[in-house]
């Protein structure tokens, strides 16, 4: 899935876009734009009782949508450093794979997820290998084999030759990738 930064697209938006499909009902909508207008205020744990002072509807209406959103996995509580936290960050994820799902094709999805699975499986092969965690320049490096499209068998067998060799550095790793393509093309 795609990274989008709290500012990269409008939540609000998206949740008005996309709250029919996702069996949201408009109390509950209020709410969910209530607990966002609160949480980027600095409010970290909202409450039935804070979103009463707030908002138009009643006790037991607000009570009965914060349950159903709880039980949707839409919001959530979690422990942060200074206590209990209100999160949308559940109804973010799955409003941001929404519109992902929107802009791209099924293929270019397929793609992505198949380049994040093949991400994580280099980059622990790597770490094991090397017994460490792997540098800012050889997280670049593996990225670079990974979106030129290396296959993955030609990766994995690389990082496997040169730790045979006993060639355990990302250069030696690069040479035989360039050696096996060079071989693959003629």
């Amino acid at each position: 899935m795609i990274n989008y930064s709290n500012n990269a697209l409008n939540f609000s938006y998206l949740l008005l876009d996309y709250y029919k499909e996702l069996n949201i009902k408009e109390s509950e909508l209020a709410v969910i734009l209530m607990i966002d207008h609160l949480l980027s205020q600095d409010n970290e744990f909202i409450t039935v009782d804070v979103l009463e002072l707030k908002m138009s509807l009643t006790k037991k209406e607000i009570d009965e949508a914060m349950t159903s959103l709880y039980q949707k996995k839409y919001i959530e509580f979690v422990l942060g450093k200074k206590g209990a936290e209100t999160s949308i960050r559940p109804l973010m994820k799955i409003l941001y794979k929404k519109f992902e799902q929107s802009i791209f094709s099924e293929d270019e999805l397929k793609k992505n997820e198949d380049s994040v699975k093949l991400r994580e499986e280099v980059f622990a092969l790597l770490e094991e290998i090397f017994n460490r965690s792997l540098s800012p320049i050889e997280i670049s490096r593996a990225d670079e084999w990974i979106k030129a499209d290396v296959s993955r068998d030609i990766i994995i067998n690389s990082i496997k030759d040169a730790k045979v060799r006993n060639e355990l550095s990302i250069n030696a790793i690069d040479r035989i990738i360039i050696k096996k393509l060079r071989s693959e093309n003629n």
